[in-house]
């Protein structure tokens, strides 16, 4: 992947993980405080519900307790019970008047009764009528405080005495349901309030759970707590954090935006001198690199002008060791072939000395040895003559004339040429595949496959079983390749780094120019000449050639 794209990517995710862990950290933040916030005003208004129905039952005891000190109901009941004049119209009369005390006091129920249990009035009249047993224990409990009733409808119950002269008692008892209450109250305080335990906390409710009748509600006397539930909904909370989320996305577009508006920008002014600086360092090897046009500053210039200051010296280099490797080969060349040239000398000047010393002594043998010196000298001047003439080819090999070539068709032509004289050795042609045409100059081509064939058949010369093979096929990155494999003795280590070096031979009557001449052939076509197998194995030389031709066959 290339810079602009990687810089975009980086950017963008970047600022998106940014923002999206800050905006998660946020809202859980927010969630925690305000899950707690709700968790105090819940717990503070169950607090509240307890503490105003004590207020309440507080209120209902006084105003029961008022109207056993003033109230008429009470002041007549206790009259005509003290009398003895309690008839049936009379305890009528008493009981028509509860309905409208009690409206008066603004309760659910109320009760009047005597000292024996005997029910003087009841409002609202019940389905089934309490016993008399009932009615006096009723009457009979706390006046000191309110107390809490569970049965029937749990019930806030307040109650008044009121004793004559005779000892005869009055009770007045009012009852103040704890269902009506506790709704009030949580409309009030904007909770829902009900009686009983109150549910599982969830994600959606706050929940808290207060009783009635411990010590946060003193002026409640109770055997039995009874359990209020509060719940207020997270409404407000899952609104608040939908909003943090849609600020958090909305944040999230404007940084990824601009931080992808941000790389791109960045990668243009570095992607783009980056990218002219590969192009132009590709163009190295060939020598067609130039010098590149930075501006600003920063890094980016820096490489650009060391780039541009690389180039001025590798020219610099190129040229300095160009003249020293010319000389340097032209050196070791001159050294080769006097080496090779001082080899055949050495017979001629002795052949010529022993005929000049037989000849001043007037030796009978000197006309028997003539014919033999001069044989000798003659073939060591056609052997110097062989030398020049291949170091002339190798010296003065013309460039390639590229023109479409099928190797199939020149490795078959190769091997006709020499199946005639392969003396019992094998040898085959394999093509694998379909390998396509190459441009390239064919004579040069059939000279090089020509030398690798000589030089196997050379190699398996004796060799029980000998066989060469040419294999033609392709290869990858558009290039097609010509092996040829023998069976022979192979090659030593040592001598294959000297294979394609100049007058570089393991045989007697070679020149050692083959290869070499070989080996410029495959590199003027940008094609390679490699030796693959070595010592003990045979040998194994593979020619690769591109389809295109060498860089200089479109021209």
């Amino acid at each position: 992947m290339r810079l602009a794209p990687r810089l975009v990517l980086a950017f963008g995710l970047v600022a998106t993980l940014s923002v999206v862990g800050l905006g998660y950290v946020v809202r859980e933040d927010r969630r925690a405080s305000e899950t707690r916030r709700f968790g105090r005003e819940v717990a503070r208004a169950c607090e509240r519900v307890v503490a105003e129905i004590a207020r309440q039952g507080e209120s209902d005891r006084k105003l029961i307790a008022g109207a056993c000190q003033s109230g008429e109901l009470v002041d007549r009941a206790l009259i005509w019970s003290e009398g003895r004049a309690l008839d049936d119209e009379r305890r009528l009369a008493l009981s028509r008047l509860v309905p409208e005390e009690r409206q008066a006091f603004d309760l659910d129920e109320l009760l009047l009764a005597d000292g024996a249990g005997d029910l003087l009035g009841e409002d609202p009249t019940p389905r089934v009528r309490a016993s008399r047993g009932e009615v006096a224990m009723l009457a009979a409990g706390d006046i000191a405080h309110a107390t809490v009733r569970l049965e029937p409808e749990p019930a806030l119950v307040s109650r008044c005495r009121k004793r004559g002269p005779t000892g005869q008692a009055i009770t007045l008892v009012g009852a103040r349901h704890l269902k009506g209450l506790v709704d009030r109250l949580g409309q009030t305080l904007d909770v829902r309030a009900s009686l009983g335990p109150a549910p599982p906390p969830s994600d959606d409710v706050a929940t808290a759970t207060c009783t009635l009748g411990d010590s946060t509600a003193a002026s409640v006397a109770s055997s039995t707590p009874v359990s209020i539930a509060i719940a207020k909904p997270k409404t407000e909370l899952v609104d608040n954090l939908a909003r943090i989320d849609q600020t958090v996305l909305f944040a999230g577009l404007m940084s990824t935006g601009l931080a992808l508006i941000l790389a791109v920008l960045l990668a243009r002014s570095l992607g783009r001198p980056i990218a002219e600086l590969a192009a132009e360092a590709r163009k190295v090897a060939s020598g067609q690199a130039r010098p590149l046009r930075v501006r600003g500053a920063g890094e980016i210039a820096e490489l650009a002008q060391a780039f541009d200051a690389m180039l001025s010296d590798l020219e610099a280099t190129r040229r300095r060791l160009d003249a020293s490797t010319r000389a340097a080969a032209w050196r070791e060349v001159a050294r080769r072939v006097a080496h090779e040239i001082k080899n055949p000398l050495a017979p001629i000047r002795a052949a010529v000395e022993t005929l000049r010393r037989l000849r001043a002594r007037n030796d009978p043998e000197f006309e028997g040895y003539f014919d033999e010196a001069t044989r000798t000298v003659l073939e060591e001047v056609h052997r110097i003559a062989n030398i020049v003439t291949e170091f002339t080819r190798f010296a003065r090999l013309s460039p390639p004339r590229p023109a479409p070539v099928d190797l199939v068709d020149v490795a078959r032509h190769v091997v006709r040429l020499h199946e005639t004289s392969t003396d019992g050795v094998v040898l085959a042609l394999e093509v694998e595949g379909r390998p396509p045409a190459v441009l390239a100059d064919r004579d040069q081509i059939v000279q090089v496959v020509t030398n690798l064939v000589q030089n196997a058949l050379d190699a398996v010369n004796g060799v029980q079983g000998a066989r060469v093979t040419v294999t033609v096929a392709p290869a990858p990155v558009a290039q097609v390749s010509v092996t040829v494999t023998d069976n022979g003795p192979g090659i030593a280590p040592d001598f294959v780094p000297r294979l394609f070096e100049p007058y570089a031979t393991t045989k007697a009557h070679g020149t050692g120019l083959g290869l070499a001449i070989a080996q410029r052939i495959a590199i003027e076509h940008d094609g390679e000449l490699t030796c693959l197998a070595g010592s003990g194995r045979g040998a194994t030389f593979r020619l690769l050639l591109p389809e295109q031709g060498p860089p200089l066959a479109s021209v």
